[in-house]
């Protein structure tokens, strides 16, 4: 029993690595807590109206606007966001372009769901 608590005590000192599992994951944050909205939930049903007035607010004149496709606004929109997060939150242009959300800077409601 002696030689087992004298091991212990030898052994205790030593630091094992965690495994894969054990280790502490880096927390992501959804759209929803961070407050961005994410390009992908962006529906021309309901969204080409808050689109137009997001890329009015952002300096977009309303002649620029036109296309009625609802892609076409979002890579607008992506552009516009990815030049405001270096701007902005200082972030590297490949940073920058991974982010799959947006900052609301105009009062436009945004529904990303029927209700």
């Amino acid at each position: 029993m002696e030689d087992k608590k004298e091991r212990v005590d030898e052994q205790g000192i030593k630091y094992k690595k965690q495994n894969v599992s054990q280790r502490v994951k880096p927390q992501t944050k959804t759209a929803a807590v961070s407050g961005l909205i994410p390009y992908g939930k962006l529906v021309k049903k309901r969204n080409m109206d808050d689109l137009k007035s997001e890329l009015m607010c952002r300096g977009v004149p309303e002649e620029q606007i036109i296309p009625a496709s609802i892609s076409e606004r979002k890579e607008l929109l992506k552009e516009l966001e990815i030049r405001r997060l270096m701007e902005d939150e200082r972030m590297i242009k490949t940073d920058a372009m991974k982010v799959k959300a947006f900052k609301i800077l105009s009062d436009a409601p945004f529904k990303l769901n029927d209700d």
